[in-house]
């Protein structure tokens, strides 16, 4: 059983949320067993990742506009193709 559930908002940004209600709130989902931070975007190493999916760029500590641009990592690539 997912411990989460996947969604894309309306700038196509990844989240992850405990609840399916509020998931499918957003249109299209899926469950998954990644762990979120408290702002409900996906930890990958010990790190909030906020992944745009639209430009498949992903950053920490802070988003496009103040945060540091990573490797995206696969596995919110592939969820995030599930999305889409």
């Amino acid at each position: 059983m997912a411990h989460s559930y996947a969604y894309l908002d309306k700038e196509k940004i990844l989240h992850l949320h405990p609840l399916v209600d509020e998931a499918v709130k957003h249109g299209k989902y899926v469950g998954t067993n990644l762990d979120y931070d408290e702002s409900g975007f996906p930890v990958i190493g010990g790190e909030g990742v906020i992944y745009y999916a639209d430009k498949d760029t992903a950053y920490v500590n802070g988003n496009e506009d103040n945060g540091k641009q990573i490797a995206i990592p696969s596995g919110l690539k592939a969820l995030a193709g599930q999305l889409l």
